[in-house]
C-alpha cells in the first residue's frame, strides 16, 4: 500500500503543470548548529513579489555524531520581505528560529538559535549558515534585479 502511495505521488508530480517546477529550487547549505552540518533539500516559493513571499521545503541534514554518520530529516519555512529573511526549521532534535538576508533568493545568509527538543542534544546554541538555491534557467524562484 505504501508503495502505491509513493508511486501515485511521483506520477502526480510528473503530470502536474509546469508551474510547480517553475517555483522550485534545490538547496545546498552549510550550517553550524553546535556542530558542522551539511544540508540538501528542496525549496518551493509561494508568491512572486520581492516585497513578500514564503519559501517552504523539506531537507536532509548530514552530520557526524559519536563516530557515526547521521542523516536527519528537517522541514523549514522562511518568510522573505525586501531581502530580509525570517524563518524557522524543525527536526527531531531541535527547533531553530532564524533571521538573515536573501540575495535574490539565490543565496541565504542566516543566523539563529537551536533549541533542543530531544534528550540527545545534537543541536543547541547559536547557529549560522549559508544556503545556495539552484533553480532552472527560466525559473520564477529567483527575484528579478530591478535597475532604476
Amino acid at each position: 500500500m505504501k508503495q502505491y502511495f509513493i508511486l501515485s505521488l511521483i506520477f502526480s508530480v510528473i503530470f502536474s503543470k509546469a508551474q510547480l517546477l517553475e517555483k522550485t529550487a534545490v538547496n545546498i547549505s552549510y550550517r553550524y548548529t553546535g556542530r558542522n552540518v551539511l544540508q540538501a533539500g528542496l525549496e518551493y516559493r509561494f508568491g512572486d513579489s520581492y516585497d513578500g513571499s514564503v519559501i517552504l521545503g523539506p531537507s536532509l541534514l548530514y552530520t557526524h555524531v559519536n563516530n557515526t554518520d547521521k542523516f536527519i530529516p528537517e522541514m523549514n519555512i522562511n518568510f522573505l520581505r525586501s531581502g530580509l529573511l525570517f524563518g524557522i526549521s524543525g527536526n527531531p532534535y531541535s527547533l531553530e528560529p532564524r533571521i538573515g538576508v536573501s540575495l535574490f533568493n539565490a543565496i541565504f545568509l542566516n543566523t539563529g538559535y537551536a533549541f533542543p527538543i530531544h534528550r540527545d542534544k545534537y543541536f543547541k546554541g547559536i547557529t549560522f549558515g549559508i544556503q545556495f538555491n539552484i533553480a532552472p534557467k527560466h525559473s520564477k524562484f529567483y527575484d528579478n534585479l530591478k535597475i532604476m
